[in-house]
């Protein structure tokens, strides 16, 4: 590592109105039993909050801790890294800090990726927070690199779902190779995922159903706790990175209640029907994936929008560019122009769609990272 570039927390990601407040607590889905790890209980899910704080309410108040001592170690050896540092394990958020009386703000419902963890985008969701939006991190018991719950019980990833994940693993990754590599157009790409998560991921494609099963239940008490400050007047938004980007995809497809989403470079994998997408929606992709990340481009009335980073790994879309130096793991591109097209993304897209302002989604002045309006 000492050969690549060294890199920081990013600086000034909470520059709205708010400071930013955060809780964390878990639900179980009684009835619903659980699969993975011993296969015994029921479904439990972890829940993290950021949300909107009066500024002068946290006058005298330190900044909270991001991982507990369970997930810091399980992070540090799932990511090979010596350390996690107290910058990195301090985010500008708050707890036991009151939600602000200012307004009622929209909702957003936010899904990590596989075998990544709740906090992976702290920064991103602070940065939203602080600008007037309440998020609901969602985690996905036993898929996660680490879970707390609150009854002082934790899980870590199952690693028998690294041989359940494909059907024939050097299959599935010489054709994934080729189809990520192939020129190809939108539908020809499409098709040929298809034929892919078909043949090979048939456990990742049934899992999105059950990771949509996790957000109905989340947000269902999300409601019960947040429901009078909550603006539900444009519905809620969705994102998520890697699998958690394909979840919003599948929310805003098939759920009423989402009205416009983001997928940060996850492939679109789930079963789904001729129905047309009538909901605005932008696909993020690191260039290399593209063709498993076309179906947002395919069959919508809605306003759709693609951003390619140039430059890019897929894992640096989440806060571990910050600490992981590795280019071959994170990419190139620096983090902090990363950071700041992931920010202006999510800001502009939202206040577009669940504010209502009346703003353009134009991107930034950017070499490395390109934006096209599909539709």
């Amino acid at each position: 590592m000492s050969k690549d570039k060294k890199v920081t927390v990013p600086k000034g990601y909470v520059s709205g109105r708010y400071a930013v407040g955060t809780e964390c607590f878990s639900i179980v889905d009684t009835g619903r039993r659980e699969i993975l790890g011993d296969g015994t209980g029921d479904r439990k899910i972890p829940i993290r909050m950021y949300y909107p704080v009066d500024k002068e309410d946290t006058a005298g108040k330190e900044y909270a801790a991001i991982f507990s001592d369970n997930k810091k170690a399980a992070i540090m050896k799932a990511y090979h890294i010596r350390n996690v540092s107290d910058d990195m394990n301090r985010a500008e958020y708050y707890e036991k800090v009151s939600i602000s009386k200012d307004s009622k703000f929209p909702l957003i419902i936010f899904s990590m990726g596989y075998q990544s963890y709740v906090e992976a985008n702290t920064f991103l969701l602070c940065a939203l927070a602080s600008e007037g939006y309440i998020i609901a991190s969602v985690g996905h018991a036993f898929e996660a690199v680490e879970n707390d719950y609150e009854d002082g019980s934790i899980d870590l990833y199952d690693k028998k779902i690294n041989k359940m994940m494909y059907t024939n693993m050097p299959g599935a990754i010489m054709s994934q190779g080729r189809l990520l590599k192939k020129n190809a157009g939108y539908e020809e790409a499409l098709e040929q995922f298809e034929v892919f998560q078909n043949k090979y991921t048939p456990y990742i494609k049934d899992r999105v159903k059950e990771w949509e099963r996790d957000i109905e239940k989340a947000l269902s008490e999300v409601k019960s706790r947040y429901m009078d400050n909550i603006d539900f007047s444009k519905g809620i938004g969705a994102s998520g990175h890697s699998l958690g980007g394909c979840l919003a995809y599948y929310l805003c497809r098939y759920n009423d209640e989402f009205s416009c989403g983001i997928n940060i470079d996850g492939g679109l994998f789930g079963d789904y029907s001729d129905k047309i997408m009538e909901k605005p929606f932008c696909q993020i992709s690191c260039k290399e994936n593209i063709n498993v990340e076309t179906r947002p481009f395919l069959r919508t009335n809605a306003d759709t929008y693609h951003v390619v980073f140039e430059d890019m790994k897929h894992i640096g879309f989440t806060d571990a560019k910050f600490f992981i130096p590795l280019a071959m793991i994170a990419g190139k591109l620096d983090p902090a122009e990363m950071f700041e097209h992931l920010k202006y993304c999510h800001i502009t897209f939202f206040d577009k769609y669940l504010k209502g302002k009346d703003v353009v989604f134009e991107g930034m002045d950017s070499e490395k990272v390109k934006y096209k309006k599909i539709r």
